[in-house]
Formats: C-alpha cells, sequence, structure tokens
C-alpha cells in the first residue's frame, strides 16, 4: 500500500504543476474582461447550487465554454474532465464506449448496461449505441464522478453524465450559425424563440451539418473515412399558467448517415500469414502501425451506416412553499444499421478463394479479412416521480423518487471472416471438389496451408424484453452552519429476458433460439459529510455503493453460455474532496481524493474460432483504484483566464480469472479457471490524464472585441482489451487545438461573432480504438479525426 501511495505522491507533486480546472464563468466589469471567478449554479442534487457548495465531484460546461471549445455532441467535452474517456468504437459513428474512474462500459451490445449514465434533461439514455448524437439548443453540460444513484432514476457505477438544454424564453429571439471547414464541412443550426403569449412559449430549433471523408481510396476515385451528413430538430413547449405549475413538452429528433469510423490494417501475425495464403500476405504487405492517408476499399463514399432517433418528454413540476412534485415522462425510438463495415479488403491476386460454403469468389474480386451488417432498433420508455422539499425550519432538505424503466431491443448482426484454411475446412481438392481438412482420415493435411477461405457466419440475431423499477431518496441534515450530513439509499429491481440466434449454435448443437430470463435486486446507500470552514473552503467525505446489474452475453458461443447470466458487479467507494475559492476569487481549486473497491468485475473476453469471434462476459474477478482529481481556474491578470484539469489512477487488478485458451497468448487453459491478474490491463484508462486551456480577452474595439483561445488535452498510454493487446493499443496522445473569435459587432438589432478554429493542429494521427483479433491472425484500429479547420458566423438578437 505504502508503494501506490508514494505513485499517488508523485502524481500531486506533478498535478501542482499543472492545475486542473472545470470551465466556469467569470465576472466581468463595463469593458466585459474577466475581473473575477462568478459563481456557477449546478442542479447536480436536482436542486440548483453552487457549484463550490455541492459535495460531489462535478465539472461544469457552460454555454460559453462549449462554445469555446466547439462541443457538438456529449462526448466532446471528456478531453477536459479528469479520469474521462469517451470514444468511438469503429464500424459506427453513433456508438460511444464510456471509461469514468476506470469504470468502463466499450461493448456496443444492446444487451449490456453502461457504467456512466447518460440524462438528457433528466431522460435516461439506457445503451452507448446511439448515444453519440447531435446536441441542438444545449445550455450546460455536468460531468458527475463517482457512484450515483440515490438521487437519480437509473444506478450507475461510474458516474452521470447530465444535458441541459434551454428552455424556451418569455421574449422573442433569433439565432443563426453557419460553420465551414476543410473536408466540405459545412453547418447551419437555426434557433427561434417565439416569446411567450399568454400562458405559452415554445423554441424551434434545426441543426444540418455535412463532411466529406478524409481518406483516399486506393482502388476508386473517392474519399473515404467518417463522411458525414446529419439533421437534428428540436421542439420545446412550455406551459406555465400560474407561479406554482410548470409544463414542458419536448421532442427531438436525429437522422444520421456515415460511412462509419473507417478502420485499417494494423499488424498480420507472421505465423497466420505463412498458413494464410495470398490474401494474408497481401494483408501484411500493406498493413501498418500508423494511421495511413490510403487504403484499398471495395465499396463507395456513399453513407453505409444510418441512425434515426426520435424523443418525446413530458416534465411537468408543481411547486408549493416547502415542496416540488416533479414527473418525468419519456420514450425513445432508436434505429441503425449499416450496410456493410469492412476490416481491410484486398484483391485475390488470381487465387480462387473459397467462400467457406462450397463456392469460389472468382480471382481479382475483393475479399475482405472481417465484414459485418447490421440492423439495430431500441425502444424504451421511462416514469420518475419526484419529490423534492424541506423541514425543521429548512434544517433538513429531502429528495424521494420512483422510477420505471422498460425497453425492447433488437439486433440482425452478420459477420463473415477471411480465416487460414488450416483453421477453418482447409483446402479444396481439384478433382473431387471436396474440403481435405474436412476428411475424417485427414489424408492430406498439408492441402490447407497456403488456401484461404471466406468463412461466413449467416445467422447472429439477438434481443431483449426488459424493465426496472426503482426506489430511492437523499436526506441532508444541517448539524450547523458548518456540517451537514447527507444519507441516501437506493432500492433497484432489474428484469430481463433475452434471445439468441447464432448459426453456430444452429449448426453445432441444432437449437434454433435460445433463451435468457433473470434479475437482479439490489440495495445501495450513500453517506456524506460536509464540513465548510469558511465561506471560501468546503470539504466533503464520501462513502458509497454502486449497483451494475447482469445479463446474458450476445456474443456466446455455445447455448449454455448465453443461457447461463454474467452476475452483478459491485463497487465501494470512499472519496475525500475540497471545492476552495481563493485569491479574492481569482483562483479556483477543487479537488478529490478516491479509492474504491470493484468486485465481481463484468469483462468481456474475445474468443477466436473457425466460426469466426465470439466472447465470453465473465465476473473476472476483483480490483481496486486509488486515484486524483484537480480542477481550478485562474484570473492572473485582467482577460485573461487559465483552466486545467488532471486526473490520476492506478488500478490494481487482485482477481482476473479467465477459462478461454487463447493460441496467441498463451493464456487460459479452455477448461479450468485461471487468474491472471499479473498480466490484465484495464481497458481505456489511462494513468494520467490532463488538460490546460488558456483564454484572453482584449480590450473592446469600436466595432466589436477579439478573444483567443488555445487549449491542449493529454492522457498516457490506453489499453483496447484486457489481454490481447501486444499489438494493438494507444500510446501517449496530446491534441491541440485554438479558436480566435470576434464578439459583440453590432449589426441591426443583433450582434455579430466570427470565429476561426482548428482542431489537432498538430495533424496527429492517433489511435482510437482497436481490435486484435488473436487467433484470427489480424490487428485493426480506426483513428482520430486529421486536423481539422473551419470558420462559425454567428447571429442573435
Amino acid at each position: 500500500m505504502n508503494k501506490r501511495y508514494n505513485k499517488l505522491k508523485h502524481s500531486l507533486t506533478l498535478a501542482s504543476c499543472c492545475l486542473a480546472a472545470a470551465p466556469s464563468l467569470a465576472q466581468q466589469d463595463a469593458t466585459a474582461r474577466t475581473q473575477m471567478l462568478e459563481e456557477v449554479v449546478v442542479t447536480a442534487q436536482k436542486r440548483q447550487e453552487s457549484l463550490q457548495e455541492t459535495p460531489i465531484a462535478v465539472s461544469a460546461f457552460d454555454i460559453g465554454a462549449l462554445q469555446q471549445i466547439g462541443v457538438g455532441e456529449p462526448g466532446d467535452v471528456a478531453l477536459y474532465t479528469p479520469n474521462l474517456e469517451i470514444r468511438k468504437p469503429p464500424g459506427s459513428s453513433d456508438n460511444y464506449g464510456y471509461s469514468m474512474r476506470g469504470m468502463s462500459s466499450t461493448d456496443p451490445s444492446l444487451l449490456t448496461e453502461p457504467t456512466v449514465g447518460l440524462y438528457a434533461d433528466g431522460v435516461y439514455i439506457a445503451r452507448i449505441s446511439g448515444a453519440s448524437f447531435d446536441t441542438v439548443n444545449l445550455e450546460r453540460i455536468e460531468v458527475l464522478r463517482g457512484p450515483q444513484g440515490t438521487l437519480y432514476g437509473r444506478n450507475a457505477i461510474g458516474g452521470a453524465i447530465n444535458l441541459i438544454t434551454r428552455k424556451p424564453g418569455e421574449e422573442f429571439g433569433f439565432r443563426q450559425k453557419l460553420s465551414a471547414g476543410n473536408y466540405d464541412y459545412l453547418r447551419s443550426e437555426t434557433s427561434l424563440d417565439t416569446g411567450k403569449h399568454g400562458d405559452f412559449a415554445a423554441t424551434v430549433s434545426y441543426t444540418h451539418w455535412s463532411r466529406e471523408g478524409w481518406l483516399d481510396n486506393s482502388e476508386a476515385d473517392n474519399k473515404l473515412g467518417e463522411t458525414q451528413k446529419s439533421e437534428a430538430a428540436r421542439f420545446a413547449l412550455r406551459w406555465q399558467p400560474n407561479d406554482t405549475l410548470t409544463a414542458d413538452y419536448v421532442f427531438d429528433y436525429s437522422d444520421r448517415d456515415s460511412n462509419g469510423a473507417i478502420v485499417q490494417l494494423v499488424h498480420i501475425r507472421p505465423f497466420q500469414a505463412g498458413l494464410g495464403g495470398p490474401i494474408y500476405a497481401q494483408a501484411a504487405a500493406v498493413a501498418s502501425p500508423r494511421r495511413q492517408d490510403s487504403l484499398p476499399m471495395p465499396f463507395s463514399d456513399s453513407a453505409a451506416n444510418w441512425s434515426t432517433i426520435k424523443g418525446h418528454a413530458l416534465t411537468v413540476e408543481w411547486a408549493s412553499d416547502s415542496f416540488t412534485l416533479k414527473s418525468i415522462t419519456a420514450h425513445r425510438d432508436w434505429d441503425s444499421g449499416t450496410t456493410e463495415n469492412e476490416y481491410g479488403s484486398f484483391p485475390s491476386d488470381g487465387v480462387n478463394v473459397l467462400d467457406g460454403r462450397g463456392g469460389v469468389i472468382p480471382a481479382g474480386d475483393f475479399v475482405p479479412l472481417f465484414i459485418a451488417s447490421r440492423d439495430s432498433r431500441q425502444d424504451q420508455f421511462t416514469q420518475e416521480f419526484q419529490m423534492l422539499g424541506t423541514a425543521l425550519s429548512d434544517r433538513l432538505q429531502y429528495t424521494l423518487g420512483l422510477y420505471y424503466f422498460e425497453e425492447e431491443t433488437y439486433e440482425d448482426n452478420p459477420q463473415s471472416f477471411v480465416l487460414p484454411a488450416i483453421f477453418a475446412y482447409g483446402g479444396l481438392d481439384q478433382g473431387t471438389q471436396s474440403f481435405l481438412c474436412q476428411d475424417p482420415t485427414f489424408a492430406n493435411p498439408l492441402a490447407c496451408f497456403g488456401k484461404d477461405t471466406l468463412l461466413g457466419t449467416p445467422v447472429f440475431v439477438y434481443g431483449s424484453d426488459n424493465d426496472s423499477v426503482a426506489a430511492y431518496s437523499q436526506l441532508t441534515y444541517a448539524v450547523n452552519e458548518q456540517v451537514d450530513v447527507t444519507v441516501g439509499l437506493r432500492y433497484t429491481r432489474d428484469n430481463k429476458t433475452s434471445f439468441l440466434r447464432n448459426s453456430n449454435i444452429q449448426r453445432n448443437e441444432g437449437i434454433e433460439e435460445v433463451i435468457g430470463d433473470d434479475s437482479w435486486s439490489n440495495v445501495t446507500p450513500a453517506v456524506t459529510v460536509r464540513y465548510a470552514p469558511s465561506d471560501t473552503l468546503n470539504t466533503y467525505f464520501t462513502l458509497s455503493r454502486g449497483f451494475r446489474s447482469g445479463g446474458f452475453n450476445a456474443r456466446a458461443a455455445s447455448s449454455s453460455a448465453f443461457a447461463t447470466p454474467f452476475d452483478e458487479e459491485n463497487v465501494t467507494s470512499y472519496e475525500l474532496g475540497v471545492k476552495s475559492d481563493l485569491w479574492q476569487q481569482k483562483l479556483r481549486l477543487n479537488a478529490a481524493l478516491f479509492h474504491y473497491v470493484y468486485e465481481d468485475k463484468q469483462v468481456t473476453q474475445f474468443e477466436a474460432g473457425s466460426g469466426g469471434a465470439s466472447s465470453i462476459i465473465a465476473n473476472a474477478g476483483k480490483t481496486e483504484a486509488l486515484g486524483v482529481e484537480i480542477e481550478a481556474t485562474l484570473i492572473p491578470v485582467t482577460g485573461l483566464l487559465l483552466k486545467a484539469s488532471y486526473g490520476f489512477i492506478d488500478n490494481d487488478i487482485k482477481e482476473f480469472e479467465t477459462t478461454p485458451s487463447n493460441p496467441v497468448t498463451g493464456v487460459g487453459s479452455g477448461t479450468e479457471n485461471v487468474d491472471i491478474s499479473d498480466i490484465a490491463e484495464t481497458i481505456h484508462t489511462p494513468r494520467h490524464n490532463a488538460s490546460l486551456i488558456a483564454e484572453y480577452t482584449f480590450e473592446p474595439f469600436s466595432f466589436g472585441q477579439l478573444v483567443v483561445q488555445a487549449n491542449a488535452s493529454y492522457n498516457s498510454e490506453r489499453y483496447f482489451h484486457p489481454i490481447n493487446n501486444l499489438y494493438d493499443s494507444a500510446g501517449k496522445q496530446t491534441l491541440i487545438n485554438a479558436r480566435a473569435s470576434l464578439t459583440n459587432i453590432e449589426v441591426g438589432a443583433g450582434s455579430l461573432r466570427v470565429s476561426a478554429w482548428g482542431k489537432n493542429l498538430a495533424d496527429k494521427g492517433y489511435r482510437e480504438w482497436g481490435i486484435d483479433f488473436g487467433a484470427l491472425g489480424f490487428a485493426t484500429d480506426s483513428f482520430i479525426l486529421p486536423r481539422m479547420y473551419g470558420l462559425d458566423v454567428v447571429y442573435e438578437f
């Protein structure tokens, strides 16, 4: 333990040189230049209160900060939040993979629960699939770290991300934003406030944007790589008949087409290349660990992925003198799919390639190492009731809640792989047209060498019918003016029924459909003691429990593996925090020290076989973590605003049990559990991450005011898989962005803002996500966007 705390001490020393900061507002004088830090108001505890008095590790991004760092969707804030990773898995631009404080959910399967709760105006977004969507009329983002459940409808063991949109105003207003950039980037955002008419006010918003690809196709005259076209709309209606009753209805719509995050081969294992014949040899010749500017791809630059979201939400709030009642009713429907996701594709170079079903792919045709199509749907309904109030002469604050959630999911996701013939059917005897390796006598096993087989998995369909009920409460009692004690308690019960139709199971076991049915329940408490020795200093200590229910593995290779659910996981978290305003409100310094014990952790472990890729989800064991987060904002001189963030986490894997036998890594026995905690890695969790933002506001000119900002973000090495990471991980990454804005330009009755911006200015080709397919013989990666730059013009009144 002393060794781990010495590591923490070193990290704290490093952090003192790079203060961390959550973006916050700054007070301005008549010349609109920053003088001192302003109070930041958040709703992390379901009521408006100062960020500095909220005993939770919270990063808050107001509308000004969101504009300056160029946030277009929820994941954009991760670079500036301690110990938060949000990345996009390959194959779709609509999905997120989360990791907060080392608790990750990265599998886009519709049967697994996320570790981080995503909320849009209090409405829970249930799956990481479809969680990447355009934010329309966004006013604020709040990121809460640590287990959340005693204040939120759905429990989350890692934390919560709250998206808060702007409500309809009482005055007529209009805002238009136009953006253009390289790779034919175009974006238009339009918002209209009707103003209040009688008891009603409304806002109508529409966003459209498109961008061409950045990757050359060496086999066709087109561009590939994140080609996108997106439309999003939002209609918000507020009814306020009196001072005590408010009803908000919101309809939001999103429609996105893209060709996904194009992946490239980063490694072909020499052994498989030798066995795999000409296709693997060609693949090895073009594989590169670095981002390439050109790839051979057979499909056009037209969008192959699509996603549509429709959401309805009705929030009704009634307030009396001592308590408030609130109802949140919501329905969300997500449809998504892809016609083709190809992981490397090469011409067969004069060699006839077996297609795995008795046919032959003609010489010269393209042969992908891995191809997958997808049709996904998720439909959810949520109902939440809240009661917030005070008692005992306002010394007691309480929040009570009831929550109901139900959903249906469905996915059709067939996959095909190219395998070395010796791992699959074997060579084809041209005389008998039979597969020699399938001959029970194995008369000529050498015929398997040097041949390719494209092995299909024509059926892979799964889905679920789930529901959940929960009751939660939190009470805060003011012992005196300096000490508060908060106690929270939550009860959750999840019921899940899932099905799987898989060719492997049908072929090997003769079972057409496998059903899994189970339920999980849990009680999670939380206790917080807050001590405020002065008006500018607050400290707190929190002990909390988190719970993530079990479920079923959609990628199971056998009926028993699917029908037997993986268990729930639990975390016990300890957190010590301090929040302070110093130097006459010119320095804000917030910090949190946390330690948690993570038990029965759900870990996806990849398997490779003749049927392609499958996996098991196991409760692999136990992890302990120790970490620190520091956030600060500084105004050293008038007009200059500095913000920085730093996160450190030391994960100590105590147990990691696995049974699959991996012929590449030599891990696992295939029959008995083996503890590999000494070699396993925590995925998508860099040990260090930091950011720095510098913003300077010049004195106003006669025609406007200039604001310039530069920011940088950093994270250390990050692993994509707990075991298969020899050729597939992301090293240290530093990104630099900048923006210069001329604001407050008076035009007619409104004002104009013109901004020039650039992202990834050093044009770094960093890896975003990767998959090492192990025994299949290859590893693939997707990469972050190259250098992007453009111009924004905003007019509003």
